[in-house]
């Protein structure tokens, strides 16, 4: 693919006048990304015109409080909306502006139908038209966007270098993430802008190094659960094993579990997993999840393997071209999710990501698997911003992340070991 990716580029997408013509529009600028939580458990509940309606008015909630704050409204993909500032801090007050008007919303209707949403802010260099920006300053922002839980306002180290010494809002350290495609952790800060919450820590996402700066680190315990409740646990302390015959915690008759398995670790407030066989670990997504060429997702009884053609991608982001149009003049996808076996052969069925968003499950989504009573009607959905493909779970049952190397466990995540369900539980 690289060969031909290379010729058509230099073609059509990355010509040198292109590039030099783009660099005149460079320019720092604020960039807001929103998504709806909640959204899919809506449509199935209410139907598809009761959905439609619903993201209409949370996006035209985003929009109002946007243009309040002196902000450009971008565009909408899918449920998330894309929006600029060029002061930090009105994007700050717009994103405030939006979780109160939502809580307002919120306030007279049962908890099953509240709808809320995350955001995420950065700061930066971008390629700024008056209808579109793109550059690393999308790709950090959607990044950012990411690891925000619902009702959450994450902002960079750059936005927050902007707006603390303003005194106007009160922002905490929320910890050191790995962040794609960025060299070493990036520290990430929440702005707290609603009293009762504040004393409330949100579910850590998958990406985080090391958590906030809290005087009392958290400890963790680790739970064995049979038919969804626990009927062992053990205290995390630096570390601890598992196997089917070596380890501090054996489990002598699981055929599928290595003799000497896996090992947890905890560490500043983190607990993280190694797999230290070849069978697989796998633990399952509590936020969204920046996907990494190769990871191998596991959703329902489908193992799929994600691959990319990161140069593609990364044009694409670079000219704002749609991932649909880099994928017809490639003539075949940019991304896509392969169906594997558990031992990693390919089975053939392939899944392109053609689209901003694509979802799965067992009916009424971009791709059926009507057979697998595994899973939700709508399980999983990935989706694709600036450089980066992302995938949320939106499934009771759950969608897992295959463990490459030492992976982070947010606590109330659960994990796979051989035939054996985990969940890290906060003490």
């Amino acid at each position: 693919m690289a060969t031909k990716f290379t010729q058509i580029i230099q073609a059509s997408l990355l010509q040198p006048e292109m590039v030099s013509e783009l660099d005149k529009f460079r320019r720092e600028i604020t960039v807001m990304f929103t998504d709806i939580r909640g959204s899919t458990a809506y449509f199935e509940k209410y139907g598809d015109i009761a959905g439609v309606m619903m993201v209409h008015q949370c996006t035209e909630i985003i929009r109002h409080q946007v243009e309040k704050h002196h902000g450009t409204f971008i565009k909408t993909i899918g449920d998330a909306v894309m929006a600029t500032f060029e002061d930090c801090k009105d994007a700050v007050e717009a994103g405030i502006g939006a979780h109160l008007a939502l809580k307002h919303r919120n306030a007279n209707r049962p908890e099953q139908d509240r709808i809320t949403i995350r955001i995420g802010l950065n700061y930066g260099p971008g390629i700024v038209k008056s209808n579109d920006v793109f550059g690393d300053v999308v790709n950090v922002a959607s990044r950012v966007e990411s690891v925000a839980q619902p009702e959450q306002i994450v902002i960079s180290q750059s936005v927050n270098l902007k707006v603390t010494s303003l005194g106007l809002f009160k922002v905490q350290y929320l910890g050191r993430f790995s962040l794609k495609g960025k060299e070493g952790p990036s520290e990430l800060f929440e702005v707290l802008w609603d009293e009762t919450r504040d004393a409330v820590r949100p579910l850590a996402a998958h990406t985080v190094v090391s958590g906030g700066g809290v005087l009392a680190l958290p400890k963790f315990k680790l739970q064995h659960l049979v038919a969804g409740a626990s009927d062992k646990e053990w205290q995390l302390g630096k570390e601890m094993t598992l196997g089917q015959s070596a380890g501090e915690v054996t489990f002598p008759s699981d055929a599928r579990m290595a003799p000497l398995h896996a090992r947890f670790t905890s560490h500043a407030g983190q607990v993280c997993v190694e797999d230290l066989s070849n069978h697989g670990i796998f633990v399952r997504l509590v936020a969204t999840y920046t996907l990494q060429d190769h990871d191998i997702i596991l959703m329902g009884a489908e193992m799929m393997r994600f691959q990319e053609s990161a140069e593609a991608v990364a044009a694409a982001a670079m000219t704002g071209t749609a991932i649909g149009k880099v994928s017809s003049l490639l003539q075949e996808p940019v991304a896509e999710l392969l169906r594997i076996r558990p031992d990693g052969g390919e089975e053939g069925s392939r899944y392109p990501l053609n689209q901003e968003v694509v979802t799965f499950g067992r009916s009424g989504c971009t791709y059926d698997f009507s057979k697998d009573d595994f899973m939700s009607r709508t399980h999983a959905r990935v989706y694709h911003r600036g450089e980066n493909f992302f995938i949320e779970d939106c499934s009771r049952n759950g969608t897992y992340l295959k463990a490459q190397g030492k992976v982070p466990v947010p606590p109330g995540s659960t994990v796979i070991i051989g035939s054996q369900l985990f969940r890290v539980a906060q003490v």
